[in-house]
């Protein structure tokens, strides 16, 4: 983790300010130490945990049987129209969302996103929020169901996640002492706090009533979870201060997801990140390096095992794959996520030459990567076979 004072930032800065009313600013810049053990109580209840470990099915597989990929005349959907595809309710907590034709992107609801990942924005100058984070907040209502909340996980597992320290982050580091990490407290449990923006920061300090002085500090998101995994917090809480827009992750939970997700979430990143000349190409080099999921469909008349792919109008036919099986759950198809490493890729596209590629998260946001930006992986297949 490291801290920045507000000059001009690269891409792959991690910002710190200060936060009150305004943000204060620093030259400095040090290095912070990866535990945050200290904790300093916020003052606010418990919001209630309103999503159950059980809705993260299917997620644990480890192996599966030999799967063929479906009957090409079957007409199967186009990435486009998978994208648009409505969630499955899993719960009783709040209607099922209407199955509906495809909308524009502005009235999908979660769990899908818009193809394109979205413009980067700063709610606090020189602090990047988490943009696909905080606009899955938003669609979140009081009652949600537990598709809704595990969309919300999906967009959270990339990029990065503002933590609140209590008092100056900067001279805690320095003095060599744990991070004052703000939590809220109900009985014995407490609840580790996260932000999607620097101003979600701003508002849950401006709900006390004797605010003290506050740090930002960013940190992958990954980095964060696994503080809630390893350290006594019951749950991670995202935007306190933005009820009903806010949600509550039980540890448990958090730690499903990290036992099924790439640490560096190489592949998510490069997804979500603006797109440049060469995205395909480095999202077809970390395919080659990266264990991805498949969708299984155990559901075929024959009893055959199928993977799930896409069919463009023209007829290119595209294999679906995930970056994590909360991804497979958001399409709401009631499919199986199966791991699928590196070396089954390549020996599938060699032995179907007739696949023109992948299309990688088709939930949102996803990406296409055709045949020729796959050499990487295509050379797997003839190291198998040398």
């Amino acid at each position: 983790m490291a801290l920045f004072s507000r000059r001009k930032k690269s891409a792959d800065d991690v910002v710190a300010d200060q936060i009150e009313t305004q943000t204060e600013t620093d030259d400095s810049a040090v290095d912070a130490p990866e535990e945050a053990e200290a904790t300093s109580e916020v003052t606010e209840a418990a919001p209630t945990i309103g999503i159950s470990v059980q809705a993260f099915r299917g997620v644990g597989a480890q192996a599966g049987p030999e799967v063929a990929l479906p009957d090409p005349d079957a007409a199967p959907a186009s990435p486009a129209a998978t994208t648009a595809q409505a969630p499955a309710a899993t719960t009783a907590q709040a209607p099922a969302a209407p199955a509906a034709a495809p909308a524009p992107e502005t009235e999908r609801r979660l769990p899908l996103a818009p193809a394109l990942p979205p413009e980067q924005t700063e709610t606090v100058a020189g602090m990047k929020d988490n943009v696909l984070l905080r606009e899955s907040l938003k669609q979140v209502e009081q009652g949600a169901t537990n598709d809704q909340l595990l969309g919300v996980l999906r967009q959270a597992l990339q990029g990065h996640l503002y933590i609140r320290v209590n008092g100056d982050a900067r001279a805690q580091i320095s003095e060599g002492k744990p991070l004052a990490v703000a939590v809220v407290r109900d009985g014995d449990r407490q609840f580790m706090l996260a932000f999607s923006s620097a101003a979600a920061v701003r508002d849950s300090v401006q709900l006390e009533k004797d605010p003290t002085a506050t740090s930002a500090v960013a940190q992958p998101t990954t980095s964060v979870l696994q503080q809630v995994v390893s350290g006594e917090f019951a749950g991670l809480i995202v935007d306190n201060a933005s009820a009903p827009h806010r949600v509550v992750f039980p540890t448990e939970l958090l730690q499903k997801a990290l036992e099924q997700a790439d640490v560096d979430m190489t592949v998510k990143s490069i997804v979500a990140a603006p797109r440049e000349q060469d995205t395909a190409a480095k999202l077809g080099e970390a395919l080659a390096t990266k264990r991805m999921w498949v969708a299984v469909n155990e559901g075929n008349p024959n009893g055959q095992v199928g993977i799930a792919e896409a069919q463009t109008p023209d007829g290119k036919r595209f294999l679906q794959l995930f970056s994590h099986p909360l991804e497979v759950l958001a399409l709401g198809r009631g499919d199986r996520p199966l791991p699928f490493e590196p070396e089954q890729l390549a020996k599938l596209l060699s032995s179907h030459i007739d696949m023109a590629g992948v299309v990688v998260d088709p939930a949102g946001p996803t990406m296409v990567v055709e045949r020729d930006a796959l050499t990487s992986v295509l050379i797997l297949a003839v190291d198998l076979d040398a």
